[in-house]
């Protein structure tokens, strides 16, 4: 039998599962947020950041350590924590580091580090819109307590290509599928339920 060509990173069989497997997750979250809507003052701005930030350190601690092995991929990539904190600097917000806090999620795995990753990956698409809004409503400039939002120094687009493409070209058991979509889900409903304070 011929070789078969690649499937195209679109139609990765896990990019189809977590995406197909978490939209009522992710519909669910836009509501809960309510984003950009909610943001009407500097104030609502900083609650949405810390809210932000209380879900998100975590959740990159723990996928820091997962097992990313046999994927080409940075395990830190599109991180943006530090951004968080550096928007609500600007805000004037003391912001405190936890210690080595963990998300609570089984994050440990290939499968479920991918689950995790493409959340808060994916939430950097989204924040490109967001941030303008933020920005027109509040006076601020391009980048002013938005950062996070922007990804600023970042590469988002990069970086989600380089994440399609690397779970593309990994084969995937119909076990890790579902544990990806599964800790993909868990995220979503951390990040909504946190972050929403």
């Amino acid at each position: 039998m011929p070789d078969q060509p690649r499937r195209p990173a679109e139609v990765s069989p896990m990019l189809a599962a977590l995406r197909d497997g978490t939209r009522d997750h992710h519909t669910a979250v836009e509501r809960r947020l309510d984003l950009p809507d909610r943001i009407r003052t500097r104030g609502d701005l900083a609650a949405v950041l810390v809210g932000l930030l209380a879900a998100w350190a975590p959740v990159e601690r723990d996928l820091a350590g997962a097992d990313w092995s046999g994927l080409p991929l940075a395990p830190r990539i599109g991180e943006a924590a530090a951004l968080l904190r550096t928007d609500l600097t600007a805000l004037g917000v003391a912001v405190d580091r936890p210690a080595d806090a963990s998300s609570g999620l089984d994050l440990t795995t290939t499968a479920r580090a991918v689950g995790g990753r493409y959340v808060l990956l994916g939430s950097a698409l989204g924040g490109r819109v967001i941030a303008p809004e933020v920005e027109r409503r509040l006076g601020l400039r391009a980048g002013e307590a938005t950062g996070f939002f922007r990804r600023a120094g970042g590469e988002p687009g990069r970086d989600w290509r380089t994440f399609r493409v690397a779970v593309a070209g990994r084969e995937w058991s119909a076990e890790e599928l579902t544990d990806g979509v599964e800790a993909a889900r868990s995220t979503f409903d951390l990040v909504g339920r946190v972050a929403a304070g």
